[in-house]
């Protein structure tokens, strides 16, 4: 059967035959059939049980410690080839302090481009960050390397 049979029966409203088993009809059915499978209203079963409760035991008689935590980072921008990065190249107009002996840190982390870094690939000492790996951050992508310090 060609294109214009097939057009003249969509047009009198009969797109399937029941009965037919051409390949036009046959397709006709299992998009019809598929159509309902996938349609959500018709799968829609999902019913949580998990029910997440926090129980907070509050004691007058104790009030904890708070726990002080310092941030600070060392902001700049990168420069291509360069692999040492000293107190020097800080963006100051930033708020950016100088780069902190990490004996005197609880952690520390590096950030370049916004991605958190391995620790394998930099060392750092007081007023030096040294980028040790060979794939080198591309000219003026940001560099942050954040010191944090927790006292009490």
């Amino acid at each position: 059967m060609n294109e214009s049979y097939y057009h003249s029966r969509k047009l009198r409203g009969r797109d399937s035959c029941s009965n037919c088993h051409c390949h036009h009809c046959s397709k006709e059915r299992k998009k019809i059939h598929e159509g309902n499978k996938n349609n959500t209203s018709n799968t829609n079963t999902f019913n949580p049980i998990f029910n997440p409760s926090i129980t907070v035991n509050i004691s007058p008689e104790y009030t904890p410690t708070p726990i002080g935590v310092e941030t600070v980072q060392y902001l700049t921008l990168a420069e291509e080839g360069k692999k040492v990065y000293t107190n020097k190249d800080a963006l100051k107009q930033y708020g950016s302090s100088d780069i902190l002996d990490p004996d005197n840190v609880s952690t520390l982390n590096l950030f370049v481009n916004g991605v958190l870094q391995p620790p394998s690939i930099y060392t750092v000492e007081e007023g030096i960050l040294h980028l040790e790996s060979s794939d080198l951050p591309p000219k003026d992508a940001p560099i942050t390397l954040l010191f944090v310090t927790v006292k009490g």
